[in-house]
């Protein structure tokens, strides 16, 4: 409500007539519901962490948001599906960015928000919204589900396919602890994966033998069992197939960990700490001094995909919107020379400690690229020792290697200290090309710089605008499945937010100060801590 004083509307229907929004309602036909109105409930939603069910419910029992909406007291609300369909068209390619793109405007024209701010990122992990299967389950299961596909469209073609026992595995959901059963006639995993694998190559032999059935190899459900027994499978003697072993199957971005959301990967972060199947969601927010601290993008990756492959498209995003930042503070999971000279490119500095240099060489402490002087006119790099390297040319990498002559680098007196290679095999020094090279030098130099911590650390605030995503709207847990669907969340939990935080910032009175404890009051009143 005060945010609704303060700024006005959030989202007007004209918002969706243009732009990334363009085209989410037909121009023809009956007149729908307003967009700006389900925009709107869709935050709220969000911002109170409430099911369809409950948001429509609200918008007709609660004063609060019908003023918020800008709604009639007897307002009584519409179908809970509608809030579905809204999101289905959100999830198109752009439309999210685009919602969170109109507040941004509107925080713009109010100078909450402004190019050349300090912003700071983060990401944090989220769960999908689906069953933690083993890879047993999983075979088990993508069966099923293609099984249940083909059965709701062309049931008569399966019937020649359901064997006995057929029921018992996937009349209702795989499950190995059901499966397996007890007692000395024990079905063993091995034995339960060979059967599951027959069951699924008979279904796709049967699909590829009948030129009727051609078509459903354009099931999603159908394409997915083909990907899983390519995976999962291997052939075996006899014309049979084998289960594959552990080492044998392909990464674990390529491998799907559910039929029910083909996009959910499982992933681990802090050396393993924390493991998890789902996606990433990254959010970038603004601290200034004077201004509040407001989310202006949140983006949205693949569990697998490490936090550097994110630096380059949230760049490019907040300059598209206007908001290119001074300041960018990022941990050590996001730089890189590429990125860093990205960013130099659109005047950000990047305040970041740059990971070590992952040679066996550093781990050694043994001199490291930035040691070495670089003349880029000549190509010519310098040693500690004053030495001049003799060759330098590109490599597959992208690298640059500048190699040494054995006949300095064999009597050097301080070659211990420089390479780790048997005598007399002179130093190879690979590092990047001048533009990279630049970058990296110059960001590794600014943290020596005493303020650098002092800057560095306003970083940290973004854990506690992660931890209020978190235990408010939820973004540690998807809603809904697939990456564009997780995305629409992850917009939504942005904006609810911002709206959080605009509350507080316009509110007219400012809370109280906790009140004490005793044993605090007592170490005040005794003067063993200093009064404030």
């Amino acid at each position: 409500m005060r945010v609704r004083d303060a700024l006005g509307p959030l989202f007007a229907d004209e918002d969706f007539a243009a732009g990334r929004l363009a085209g989410m309602f037909p121009k023809r036909g009956q007149p729908g519901l307003s967009p700006a109105l389900l925009a709107m409930v869709t935050v709220l939603q969000f911002l109170h962490h409430l099911s369809d069910r409950e948001a429509v419910a609200a918008v007709a029992d609660r004063i609060s948001w019908k003023y918020a909406l800008g709604l009639e007291l007897d307002e009584p609300g519409f179908d809970a599906s509608v809030l579905s369909e809204f999101r289905d068209r959100l999830a198109a390619p752009g439309r999210a960015d685009g919602l969170l793109e109109i507040v941004l405007d509107r925080l713009k024209t109010a100078g909450l928000i402004r190019a050349g701010q300090a912003v700071r990122t983060d990401s944090t992990h989220v769960i999908a919204a689906v069953r933690q299967l083993n890879r047993v389950e999983h075979c088990g299961e993508s069966l099923r589900a293609a099984l249940e596909e083909i059965a709701g469209i062309w049931p008569d073609w399966i019937v020649p396919l359901l064997d006995p026992g057929w029921h018992h595995r996937y009349g209702r959901k795989v499950e190995t602890s059901r499966l397996l059963g007890r007692g000395p006639g024990k079905t063993t995993m091995a034995k339960l994966a060979a059967i599951i694998g027959a069951d699924g190559a008979g279904l796709l032999a049967r699909i590829d033998n009948d030129p009727a059935a051609g078509w459903m190899n354009d099931l999603p459900q159908v394409v997915h069992l083909r990907l899983m027994w390519d995976q999962q499978y291997a052939p075996g003697p006899g014309g049979g197939l084998r289960f594959r072993e552990p080492a044998e199957l392909p990464p674990s971005a390529c491998r799907p960990q559910s039929p029910y959301d083909i996009d959910a990967r499982w992933s681990t972060k802090n050396h393993g700490d924390i493991t998890w199947t789902g996606s990433k969601a990254h959010l970038t927010e603004t601290c200034d001094d004077d201004l509040p601290k407001l989310v202006i993008d949140a983006h949205t990756t693949a569990a697998t995909d490490p936090d550097v492959t994110a630096t380059i498209p949230i760049g490019d995003k907040l300059e598209h919107r206007g908001l290119t930042p001074a300041t960018h503070l990022i941990d050590a999971g996001y730089p890189s020379a590429a990125n860093l000279a990205a960013a130099t490119t659109r005047g950000t500095t990047v305040i970041t400690p740059l990971p070590q240099v992952g040679s066996r060489s550093s781990h050694a402490k043994v001199f490291t690229p930035s040691q070495f002087t670089i003349d880029w006119n000549t190509w010519v790099a310098t040693c500690p020792n004053g030495t001049h390297s003799i060759s330098a040319r590109p490599e597959k990498r992208g690298l640059v290697n500048f190699t040494f002559s054995q006949t300095h680098c064999g009597p050097c007196s301080i070659r211990t200290q420089c390479t780790l290679a048997k005598p007399p095999t002179g130093r190879r020094l690979n590092i990047h090309p001048q533009h990279l090279h630049t970058a990296q030098a110059a960001a590794r130099t600014a943290e020596t710089h005493q303020d650098w911590q002092q800057r560095y650390a306003k970083r940290a605030g973004i854990e506690g605008t992660i931890s209020q995503a978190v235990r408010g709207p939820d973004l540690r847990h998807a809603r809904y499945r697939g990456l564009t669907k997780t995305h629409v969340q992850n917009i939504a939990c942005a904006i609810a937010i911002n709206i959080t935080r605009l509350g507080a910032h316009y509110t007219p009175t400012r809370p109280t100060p906790r009140p004490p404890t005793r044993i605090h009051h007592l170490c005040l009143t005794h003067g063993i801590i200093p009064q404030p």
